[in-house]
């Protein structure tokens, strides 16, 4: 019969077990990030820009910790019908360039007016002025970290059940 002592794991199997399941939740949250910004790049050509009147505008800011902070703003139009969504997140690991400056300096100019990129009956971003078809090259940027994130998560896993005998090691 085995004693209690012999079966409790170690420090390390217990550190590697909870960084295993915190990876594999945020590979879960970052497929969703990088099939959203996929369905943005794959239909670049489709979008059309559109001039809307704002009904109303929502700000929210958020900080987890010191490393990064997030500041969202929804602008309503249509009714409240259609909406857009900025978000300014600084962290570790994604950066998304804050268009809200350019917004309410343009709203402020255009009597509460916005440009966005519009498709089937979906909003993705602001539109500038001067843009005539739409920028993904932040989309593009971010399925890249998100592929290299992915890669180092298969390489952990990897290595964790090649090691999985000496980590999971009874005492």
């Amino acid at each position: 019969m085995k004693s209690e002592e012999n079966s409790k794991p170690s420090f390390l199997a217990i550190a590697i077990m909870a960084l295993f399941s915190v990876s594999t939740l945020m590979m879960f949250l970052f497929i969703f990030e990088f099939s959203n910004n996929y369905k943005i790049i794959k239909h670049e050509n489709e979008f059309k820009k559109l001039k809307v009147k704002i009904d109303s505008s929502v700000i929210s800011n958020t900080r987890s910790g010191r490393s990064s902070s997030t500041s969202s703003s929804t602008f309503y139009y249509f009714n409240k019908g259609s909406y857009l969504s900025v978000q300014d997140t600084k962290g570790i690991l994604f950066d998304y360039n804050s268009s809200n400056e350019y917004i309410n300096e343009y709203m402020t100019n255009h009597m509460d007016s916005l440009n966005v990129w519009y498709l089937n009956k979906d909003t993705v971003k602001y539109a500038p002025e001067g843009q005539t078809i739409i920028d993904v090259s932040e989309e593009i940027e971010t399925n890249q970290k998100i592929a290299f994130y992915f890669l180092i998560y298969i390489v952990f896993v990897f290595f964790t059940i090649k090691f999985k005998n000496r980590i999971f090691k009874k005492v």
